[in-house]
């Protein structure tokens, strides 16, 4: 990324890193409900209960109150902060890796890309455990009255599910 002016230098990955993490975070809050009922909506076992995805969104809302819509969120912005970091964060870097770091003007195409499959890469295998984790906090849906949730928070629901895992 770099910074408007023609003088000015790109910016620092730390900077990049907030920029893209703070704008991904913001697009995670703002589609999460409709992401809710695709996870419904894909769950359904031959049901009817969930018809359509603004159905499903209502459905929700009207049954276990507007708050559920945003079920999984602080998995999902976990996910948004290293994927969208990552993978924009370290593009530049990771391109002036490729190109060398003598090289002057535009690199070519193929760099640029391989650039851009090696940080979208590194950045979702260190982001998919948050999207399991998230998956499975939405699916769950209105508890009867006493029933404890079973992924309480997401830093349990990634404890809780590694331990699952090795025991496997």
């Amino acid at each position: 990324m770099v910074a408007s002016s023609s003088s000015s230098q790109p910016l620092s990955f730390p900077r990049t890193f907030l920029a893209s993490a703070i704008a991904a975070c913001t697009a995670e809050v703002l589609t999460l409900p409709l992401d809710t009922a695709k996870v419904r909506l894909q769950l359904q076992a031959g049901g009817n209960k969930y018809k359509g995805m603004l159905g499903t969104v209502a459905t929700i809302a009207r049954e276990e109150g507007p708050a559920s819509l945003w079920k999984g969120i602080e998995p999902g912005l976990h996910r948004q902060c290293l994927f969208g970091g990552l993978r924009i964060g370290l593009y530049e870097p990771v391109r002036n890796l490729y190109v060398g770091k003598d090289f002057k003007g535009d690199p070519p195409l193929h760099l640029k890309i391989a650039a851009g499959l090696t940080t979208g890469a590194l950045g979702i295998s260190i982001a998919s455990p948050t999207d399991l984790v998230k998956v499975r906090m939405q699916s769950e849906g209105k508890l009867a009255p006493g029933v404890a949730k079973k992924y309480p928070s997401a830093f349990a629901a990634y404890g809780i599910i590694a331990r699952a895992t090795v025991a496997d």
